[in-house]
This record gives structure tokens, C-alpha cells and sequence, in this order.
């Protein structure tokens, strides 16, 4: 189970004068030519290359079909395989334990175990995913996985539910580490250019895995109990281990801290702290980056009302009767399958600014004009048409975040962020549990629908497209 605050996982890559760059700098260091040691798998020899930093190939094999190219197409397939059998896992944990328990505690337990690494970890799980080869962490991530997956199981029954909370905080920790280094190894496997439409493929399948995923989990469950979700989540990671070790890309992009990187500096805690703090740093003063952050943070102060309040809306506001609630979700959860496809069509002819800041604008006025629906059928409606707008904020923000994030930093900088909007949810839905008990939900739904248009409007004015026009902004790299 990755859990996952949003799906925004990045896909960029720096570009000058439209052509990628290559370097393992960024544009505002100094790129002097260095001689590097670059391996290459090749008729299992290790060649040694003496190349400028500057112009060093990328893991990047021509275009080929809808995939974009072999790397990203191996990728995409395993990923695919894995957030199904996350979904799956997930749910039938949360119906076990309530079948164990008939406790809204313990449920709630699961919830706390798959968000206390997110802030126990958090940004410094970033400095390590840093230091190390960005496919090796995500390998041994799945490997590990496969296996804790398999813990409830094979705890004795006594021990169950503390086996299935272990399972999820291990599961989620572990995924603090994955999730940056996928987004440095997308840094490397797709072009700027493909930035966009990559990430739509990837949101696309992780959309459907929402549907189909909960979907064969209950009646799994009911027919022939946990045992099979198990199973199929610990063999998602197992497949996803396999696509992981068919990429094909030089060492030094997967690993770019190996050649750039002061030992003294790194030793002990204090190097640790040293990398931490600029990691911090550059989120601060990189222009793009700290829009794009400001902006979701905005959004997501907004957005984790609906999570908390949607059931008591449709059960007082859209009369509702509470066993069709998942309807509701189910035509949401379309809405922003159908919005992905659009959004990804839409790529082609609008630039990544206007796509997200576009999308929350849009979000936060269907918001608004959801929170005044009095009847169920409207609702439902509303519900599909603000859902559509979804599928294009996590198509664009990955492409801004990235273009604008030195290689040798992504594992920091998205840490950062993903740290940040979880934390910023969970104080909304905490906020919109106490506000609900002196206003109405509507008042607050509309509340939370402004609050998100203005951060569309934020994001348009104050994004700017090429984080290299702010060069004088960027930290020096530890």
C-alpha cells in the first residue's frame, strides 16, 4: 500500500532553449567539465568514460508507441499492477478490522498508521533517497513490501490486528522513500516535452485503480476472506520489483549524489542536517517551486473538507439515503478517470501553469455551487462535472515541480511537499469536523469552494513557467 497524499508524483526535466538538459547540475551551477566515471552494463564489461558533465547522456530511447519509450513504458506497467493490488489491500484491511473489532477506534488506527511515517520520515526519508541510486530504493522498497504485506497473514491470531497496523505503517515508511525516487527516476526516462502526457498515463491508472481496486476487494473479502487481497498486493510488488529491474539507464543519472557530492560534508548527523536544511531552503527561494507548494497547500486547506463532510452533506443537504453513498463516490471517482483523459489531450496545447491553476479554479467553483444542492440527482451531477477538472492537477503539477528541481535534489524537494499537503489535510478535515458542529456544512463546502478557486487564481498569477529565469534564487547544493 503506497499511500499517497496526492497523486502529483513529478515528471520534468530542465530544458535551454527547448532542448533537454543533461547536466547533473542545474542550469545556475557551473558546469565545467569534470571527468566522471559513468558505468555502463555492456556484454557485462564496466566502461569508464570520461565525459562533461554538462552534455552526459540520459536514459531516454526514441518515442515509441502510446508508453512514450521502454523505460517508461516498464514502468508505467508495473506501477500499474502495484496501485491495483494497493487498493485492493487497502481496502480489505479496513473491512477486516472492522470485522474484527466492530470498533470505530480500531479502524481509525489504520488511518494513524498509515500517516505517522509521513511525519515521522517525512523530508528527511527525501535526504537519503537523495544519497542513494533512485531504481535500487524503489527495488528493495518493493521487496521489502512484498514481504510485510504478508504479515497479517502469518502473525498468530492473537497478534492480528497489531500485525495489520505494522503492516501499514512498514508499507507507508517504506513508501516515503519510493514515491521521491520514482519522481527522480521519471526525471531521467522521459523528456520535458513528454512530461505532461506521461503523467497523464500514470494518473489514468492510478484513477482506474480507485474504481476497480475497492471494487473486487469487498466481494473477495465476503467470499473467501483476506487471504487472496494478500496475496495479489505482496505479488503487485513482486511484479513492480521485476518492470523496476528491466529499466535500462546510466548509473550517473540514477545516481547522481555519487558524482556530486563532498564526503567530509556528508558525514554524520551534521551533513545529514546540512542537506535537510538546503533541501528546505530551495523549496523557500526557488520561485516556481514555492508558488507551485503555496498554491497546492492552498488548494488542499480546502479540499480536505469534502473528505470529512461529504457523507453528513448527501445524508442532510442531497437526502440521501447512506447505503447509496457509494454511488456518489463511484461517480466522482469517473468524473476524474474521464478529467485525466481529457487533461491529457488538453497537454498538448496548453502549457502546465494554465493547466493546473485552471483545474483548481474550476474545482473551487463547482465546489461552491455543489455545497447548494438540495436534491440527490443534481448533486450527482455537480459531483461528475467538478470531478473533471481533478484529472488535471496532478498531470501538471508534477511537470512544474520537476522542471524546476535539480536532480540531485528531487528526493528532498519532494519530500518537502509531500509532507506539507498531508499535513495541510489533515488540519482541514480537523477544522471542518469542529467547524461543523456550529455551521452548516453547506456554509462550509462553500467556504472550502473559494478557498480552492483562489488558489487557481493564485497559481496563475505568481507560477512562472521556467524556474531557469530565477537563477540568482537557487541554493548551493551540499
Amino acid at each position: 500500500m503506497t499511500f499517497r497524499a496526492l497523486p502529483l508524483l513529478a515528471q520534468g526535466l530542465e530544458k535551454d532553449d527547448g532542448k533537454m538538459s543533461a547536466s547533473l547540475h542545474h542550469p545556475s551551477h557551473n558546469t565545467n567539465l569534470e571527468t566522471i566515471s559513468l558505468y555502463k552494463q555492456e556484454d557485462t564489461m564496466q566502461t569508464e568514460i570520461t565525459t562533461p558533465l554538462a552534455t552526459m547522456p540520459d536514459a531516454i530511447p526514441q518515442e515509441r508507441g502510446l508508453l512514450i519509450n521502454r523505460n517508461f513504458a516498464w514502468l508505467a506497467r508495473g506501477q500499474a499492477i502495484s496501485n491495483l493490488g494497493d487498493f485492493v489491500y487497502s481496502t480489505t484491511l479496513f473491512i477486516w478490522v472492522f470485522t474484527l473489532t466492530h470498533s470505530a477506534a480500531a479502524v481509525s488506527g489504520v488511518l494513524a498508521a498509515q500517516y505517522l511515517p509521513v511525519f515521522l520520515l517525512g523530508p528527511l526519508a527525501g535526504v537519503f533517497v537523495d544519497r542513494w541510486n533512485r531504481r535500487q530504493t524503489m527495488l528493495i522498497s518493493d521487496l521489502i513490501r512484498a514481504g510485510v504485506a504478508m504479515l497479517p497473514l502469518i502473525a498468530p491470531a492473537s497478534l492480528r490486528l497489531q500485525a495489520i497496523y505494522a503492516s501499514v505503517f512498514l508499507i507507508s515508511a517504506l513508501g516515503r522513500f519510493f514515491l521521491p525516487a520514482e519522481s527522480g527516476v521519471l526525471q531521467v526516462i522521459v523528456t520535458e516535452q513528454q512530461q505532461m502526457r506521461a503523467a497523464s498515463i500514470k494518473q489514468a491508472t492510478f484513477a482506474l485503480s480507485i474504481i476497480v481496486g475497492p471494487a473486487l476487494a469487498s466481494p473477495l473479502y465476503f467470499a473467501v476472506g483476506p487471504v487472496i487481497a494478500i496475496l495479489l498486493n505482496a505479488v503487485s510488488y513482486l511484479v513492480s520489483a521485476f518492470c523496476l529491474a528491466l529499466l535500462r539507464a546510466p548509473r550517473a543519472a540514477l545516481h547522481p549524489h555519487a558524482f556530486h557530492h563532498d564526503e567530509k560534508a556528508d558525514s554524520g548527523i551534521g551533513g545529514i542536517l546540512r542537506e535537510l536544511f538546503a533541501g528546505l531552503q530551495f523549496v523557500v527561494v526557488t520561485r516556481t517551486v514555492l508558488m507551485v507548494t503555496l498554491m497546492a497547500l492552498i488548494a488542499m486547506l480546502g479540499a480536505g473538507a469534502l473528505n470529512a463532510l461529504n457523507i453528513v452533506f448527501a445524508s442532510t443537504n442531497l437526502h440521501m439515503v447512506t447505503a447509496f453513498y457509494g454511488v456518489l463516490t463511484a461517480v466522482g471517482g469517473l468524473g476524474g478517470l474521464l478529467g485525466v483523459i481529457v487533461a491529457g489531450i488538453l497537454s498538448r496545447w496548453i502549457s502546465p501553469r494554465q493547466l493546473l491553476s485552471g483545474s483548481a479554479l474550476l474545482i473551487g467553483v463547482g465546489f461552491a455551487l455543489y455545497s447548494f444542492q438540495n436534491w440527490y440527482v443534481a448533486g450527482l451531477i455537480i459531483c461528475f462535472l467538478m470531478s473533471l477538472p481533478q484529472g488535471g492537477i496532478p498531470i501538471a503539477f508534477g511537470p512544474l515541480l520537476l522542471g524546476a528541481t535539480p536532480r540531485e535534489m528531487m528526493g528532498r524537494v519532494q519530500s518537502v511537499v509531500d509532507t506539507g499537503m498531508s499535513g495541510v489535510s489533515l488540519i482541514s478535515v480537523a477544522l471542518a469536523g469542529y467547524l461543523g458542529q456550529f455551521l452548516p456544512v453547506g456554509v462550509i463546502l462553500t467556504g472550502c469552494g473559494i478557498l480552492i478557486a483562489m488558489a487557481g487564481l493564485f497559481g496563475w498569477f505568481a507560477i512562472q513557467e521556467k524556474a531557469s529565469a530565477q537563477p540568482e534564487a537557487r541554493p548551493q547544493i551540499p
